[in-house]
């Protein structure tokens, strides 16, 4: 399975959806982003997901944030990557039926947002790549067995 994640700056402020993430379903805050169709390309499934999830058109992805390769025992094992948008327009109005609300935080808020996300896969690269800890295209590898995740290598 291949997934990809936007990351769409405005000013100090990052753009988050709420959707249902939690173990239990709980709603949560994350980085926009979905599947990879077939006979699609990253970048144009990018543009489709966060067009569908936040109601902007986004040009390009300008650089790789971070890639993430998760193995788990049962199937599907995941490719990940994040890009970084610089240009977009519209206002926000997600299409997608699992997303229930689309914003803009401070970066501050978003950290703090993003460190609930119960998954060490979900919420390590993104705090990693946005507070600056990791460098732009940081490689993740994760090996997932039952509820254990386990960053095996980051370079």
């Amino acid at each position: 399975m291949q997934l990809v994640i936007g990351i769409i700056r405005r000013g100090n402020e990052i753009l988050l959806v709420r959707e249902s993430l939690g173990t239990h379903g709980e709603m949560l805050w994350s980085l926009p982003g979905g599947g990879v169709e077939e006979g699609e390309l990253m970048h144009e499934a990018l543009r489709r997901e966060l067009q569908e999830e936040t109601g902007l058109l986004v040009g390009d992805p300008v650089r790789t944030a971070f890639v993430m390769h998760i193995d788990s025992e049962r199937p599907p094992s995941a490719l990940a990557a994040a890009f970084e948008i610089d240009e977009w327009s519209g206002d926000l109005a997600p299409e997608d039926d699992d997303i229930k609300q689309a914003a803009f935080f401070p970066l501050p808020d978003a950290l703090k947002l993003l460190g609930e996300l119960d998954s060490a896969t979900q919420r390590e690269p993104i705090v990693g790549c946005l507070t600056g800890a990791t460098a732009p295209g940081t490689t993740w590898l994760y090996r997932n067995r039952g509820k254990e995740e386990t960053l095996v290598a980051r370079w």
